[in-house]
């Protein structure tokens, strides 16, 4: 135990702190995801559980390498750290795709870019908080999209409306239409397209509710009603 005991209780401490870094990440994340604009909340978590686990590293340097402090005449560590975190960066970059209004990528971005911190946990022999690291991004990736669909949020729908031809639309129109139904279309999320002799409004229309496929239903049945449209496209909107 006497041997154990200091390398133990700096493990638990970190994750310790890497654990209320994640929850503070995620207490942001979730204010995104309930404005409807989150690029996912377990992107969030893992970025700042992922700093936090990394600069705590940085406060035990004589425990690294198993109390030892790395081989004599060895390269300094945080430099390595430095360029591995980089270099992994611009890796995770390359995973993410953004097509129309959606984004696809970004947890996996993220987790590649935790998993480097994983790996330079184990390389240090930080045993402790390197499990502690990987039992926080499963819970991140796995639980919290489970419990924030039970959350009350703000759904957001990427749309395009297509009107009829020779009909000039009013975008204020559309907006006050949409408004008195509990629909929001923010305008700064609104382009006007002149196509093939018509006028199409592509945009993101917001709606309260936990139940993703109800809203849609709903708004669906709000932009049937809606005057002169000919037909529309709506999806998901997604920062996942």
């Amino acid at each position: 135990m006497p041997n154990t005991l200091p390398w133990l209780m700096p493990g638990l401490d970190i994750v310790a702190h890497v654990s209320l870094a994640m929850l503070l990440g995620w207490i942001i994340g979730y204010e995104r995801f309930f404005s409807g604009r989150a690029t996912g909340s377990q992107v969030y978590c893992l970025v700042s559980a992922t700093s936090a686990a990394v600069t705590l590293l940085a406060g035990y340097p004589s425990l690294w390498y198993g109390g030892t402090g790395g081989p004599a005449g060895g390269g300094d560590p945080t430099r390595v750290i430095g360029s591995i975190l980089t270099g992994i960066g611009f890796l995770g970059a390359g995973l993410i795709v953004q097509t129309g209004m959606n984004v696809r990528g970004l947890t996996t971005a993220a987790s590649i870019w935790g998993v480097a911190a994983l790996g330079i946990l184990v390389g240090v022999h930080f045993y402790v908080p390197a499990i502690g690291l990987t039992a926080l991004f499963v819970i991140a990736v796995e639980l919290l999209p489970w419990l924030e669909r039970r959350l009350p949020a703000r759904m957001a729908f990427s749309s395009t409306l297509k009107f009829r031809k020779g009909y000039q639309p009013r975008v204020d129109t559309v907006r006050d239409y949409l408004a008195e139904r509990g629909l929001t279309m923010p305008p700064e999320t609104m382009a006007l397209k002149f196509r093939h002799e018509r006028f199409q409004l592509e945009c993101l229309i917001f709606a309260r509710g936990t139940g993703r496929a109800a809203a849609m239903s709903d708004i669906a049945l709000e932009l049937a009603a809606l005057p002169d449209v000919e037909s529309f496209v709506m999806t998901r909107s997604s920062r996942a």
